[in-house]
């Protein structure tokens, strides 16, 4: 049955797809709920009905068809929250490493010597994970500096992503 949905019936019918794909609904489900939804758009068509307002609006809608199936909405969302929770870690801590070495590289090309040509100190070891500078107070300073920043930008990046999850 091929038919063209208005705006707000691919909209509606997008959310409650979106929606059932968080719950963890079959692809198999998803498909014979679109199939439903389709036809029940036609058969609203044929008697003149507005299907959006015959449905109700998609959190209902979604709640009511948990229900029928069984499923526990706060355990279904907690679930959820919960699943993958190392994955964030993960994520967390490769975004520190990599912004901590983007900083320190950043702050060593900038405000040390270390990369001037004209600078040369025999005894000065450089090292961008500890030893950016060959002052102690600068390099402390520097360090600390590369840190907040990194701890800022991995914050932020694991709330992106747990955001968009």
């Amino acid at each position: 049955m091929t038919m063209e949905l208005s705006l707000a019936e691919k909209q509606y019918l997008n959310e409650v797809l979106k929606e059932l794909k968080q719950y963890r609904i079959s692809t198999t489900e998803r498909r014979n709920i679109k199939q439903q939804l389709v036809e029940h758009i036609q058969e609203c068509r044929d008697y003149g009905i507005d299907s959006i307002d015959e449905l109700g609006d998609t959190t209902t809608f979604i709640k009511d068809f948990l229900e029928i199936k069984g499923i526990d909405l706060h355990s279904e969302i907690q679930q959820i929250r919960k699943s993958r929770p190392g994955l964030s870690l993960i994520i967390g801590f490769c975004t520190f490493i990599v912004a901590y070495l983007g900083s320190q590289l950043i702050l060593s090309m900038f405000l040390t010597d270390s990369f001037n040509p004209q600078h040369m100190n025999a005894t000065f070891d450089y090292h961008i994970v500890y030893q950016i500078s060959d002052n102690a107070w600068w390099n402390s300073l520097l360090m600390l500096m590369s840190i907040s920043i990194s701890c800022s930008i991995s914050i932020l990046a694991v709330k992106f992503i747990g955001r968009n999850r």
